[in-house]
């Protein structure tokens, strides 16, 4: 899950040299894609909890998901792509960028058409980061964050500055072909460790045959790939609709900063850059959390669950107020590394203490969040976040500086989603010696 947000903070970077204005224009274009891309983050957590769910039960059924999942990933993106290419002006339009008036239209444009060309790989790497979560695997996730992060230090200065000279379409031409990077390592990993469905031999098919016969049997027909794709749709359905819901927040506050002015904006666009960086860092351990409480649930065992909520609450806890004390530390770094108009610098000086304080409140909701995955709680979650970003929203609606957004509008999203990840945390717990709910039914159809 870094891979985007370490491309997108080497990109500010870059991009920050180049002017105030073109950084302006990367940030509305980082919101599009924001909601755009991380709409269907959602699948990566639908996805961990399928697959170390079916895990516990068979290693081709496993595959089967695999194989669907990663198909049904790389057809959105190539919808997604079509999307981009079809409604770029109106996307920028809707931010606030409108053509032949504002300024940093033409920047922004530049940036999102070449940029949307990455949707297909962006959307096979959400659903393969899944997959491997499901097995429990952190290693190849992080391996193809790094190579995409090379990919683009390395090209970022090449198709940006001379001889090349593309500007800011160069910065995205390097994050489009790093993030296909990326998806080379998650392929070239599922193939080699046979994690895709296999083809069976002639000796298999005819040993397999013989065994049919002699038992006097009827060898088990293989489970239709629409129902698997019933399945996994069911499964995503719910926290797909939470995301989405919450990068709406995400895009009204992208949206009121453009409105402010592009110094607003550019401060903006550093500062949820860091924002995202250290939230995906503490969302990691939120991913072992995921798949512990995913199996102890499918277990029924409840002491266990217990044992790990309490542990990861007080984990979450000391990691959000490591994070603080960081962000505290870089702070008077962070302004002249990005940019060098003494405005927007002055505006990420405010916008940094409001970062700082927010990591414990946001440690401790991703952590209860995946807990609540990994408990199937989807419907809860969903419905709490849409409550939440409608509050939220109205309060984003109301700010007019880029600490007031950060410092108002932002808390209040996480501080809702804070309190329906405790809710759906508690009742995931105390629902695992009952009746199956109809998220787990869902889950365990693949399994049937």
């Amino acid at each position: 899950m870094l891979a985007d947000p370490l491309l997108s903070l080497m990109d500010t970077a870059y991009v920050g040299r180049v002017g105030s204005l073109e950084l302006a224009a990367l940030g509305s274009c980082t919101a599009i894609f924001h909601m755009a891309f991380n709409s269907f983050r959602a699948t990566t957590a639908a996805t961990t909890t399928l697959v170390a769910t079916t895990l516990q039960q068979s290693k081709d059924e496993v595959r089967s998901v695999t194989s669907v999942s990663l198909g049904l990933g790389f057809g959105i993106g190539i919808a997604l792509l079509g999307f981009l290419l079809a409604s770029g002006n109106l996307c920028l339009h809707l931010m606030g960028l409108v053509r032949g008036v504002s300024p940093q239209y033409p920047a922004a444009a530049s940036y999102l058409f070449t940029r949307a060309w990455s949707a297909p790989a962006v959307l096979f790497i959400v659903v393969a980061e899944g997959v491997f979560r499901g097995y429990g695997n952190t290693t190849i996730p992080l391996l193809a964050s790094l190579t995409a992060a090379l990919i683009n230090l390395v090209l970022d200065p090449i198709l940006m500055f001379k001889p090349i000279s593309w500007g800011v379409a160069g910065a995205a031409a390097a994050t489009a072909i790093a993030q296909f990077g990326a998806a080379f390592v998650y392929l070239y990993t599922l193939m080699r460790r046979k994690m895709l469905p296999q083809k069976k031999s002639k000796t298999q098919l005819a040993s397999i045959s013989t065994s049919t016969l002699t038992s006097g049997g009827v060898e088990e027909p293989k489970k239709p790939k629409k129902r698997v794709i019933r399945t996994i749709l069911a499964a995503n359905a719910a926290m797909l609709t939470k995301q989405g819901s919450l990068l709406l927040g995400w895009t009204l506050a992208s949206r009121r900063a453009t409105r402010l002015g592009s110094t607003f904006v550019a401060a903006h666009q550093v500062g949820l850059t860091v924002w995202l960086v250290f939230a995906l860092i503490l969302d990691g351990p939120a991913v072992s959390a995921q798949v512990l409480m995913s199996r102890s649930y499918a277990r029924r065992d409840k002491e266990e669950a217990g044992s790990l909520i309490w542990y990861m609450i007080k984990f979450a806890l000391v990691q959000g107020i490591l994070s603080m004390l960081i962000i505290d530390g870089i702070d008077l770094a962070i302004p002249t590394l990005f940019t060098d108009d003494p405005v927007v610098q002055g505006h990420i000086h405010r916008l940094m203490p409001h970062l700082a304080v927010q990591q414990i409140l946001v440690s401790l909701t991703l952590v209860l969040e995946s807990l609540a995955v990994g408990g199937n709680q989807f419907r809860i979650l969903a419905f709490g976040t849409i409550l939440t970003t409608v509050v939220a929203a109205w309060q984003i609606s109301l700010q007019n500086s880029i600490h007031g957004i950060w410092g108002v509008g932002i808390v209040t999203l996480f501080a809702g989603r804070f309190v329906t990840a405790c809710f759906a945390t508690w009742r995931a717990f105390h629902c695992i010696d009952r009746w199956q709910t109809s998220e787990e039914r869902a889950i365990q159809g693949v399994t049937e």
